[in-house]
């Protein structure tokens, strides 16, 4: 199992870098970040899938309320909900990584 997250962790820093250097703002970057990695912190744990989707989902929906309460006009709640997706997806795609190669 600590092989395992070790994995994990080095999946994730190797592929940090690369928000550097894409076109990507730095509130979507954070956004893809803390996804996969609540994400994967959640599988390390041993929290069955269908749980973490019920937690992340009304976590990122939770997090875009307030924000549309506390900055209504000035906010993009699809961009950051999009890049929720698509960081949960980056450490789907890490967890399934991890589970073929042990």
């Amino acid at each position: 199992m600590k092989k395992k997250i070790m994995m994990a962790i080095m999946t994730v820093l190797m592929l940090a870098p690369s928000f550097c250097y894409a076109n990507i703002p730095d509130d979507k970057a954070k956004h893809i970040g803390v996804a996969a990695g609540l994400d994967l912190g959640m599988e390390a744990l041993g929290v069955k899938e269908t749980t973490r989707n019920c937690i992340l989902g009304a976590l990122f929906v939770g997090k875009e309320i307030y924000d549309h309460n506390k900055h209504p006009a000035t906010h993009d709640h699809f961009g950051d909900l999009a890049a929720d997706v698509g960081g949960v997806m980056l450490s789907r795609g890490t967890i399934w990584i991890i589970h073929r190669t042990f």
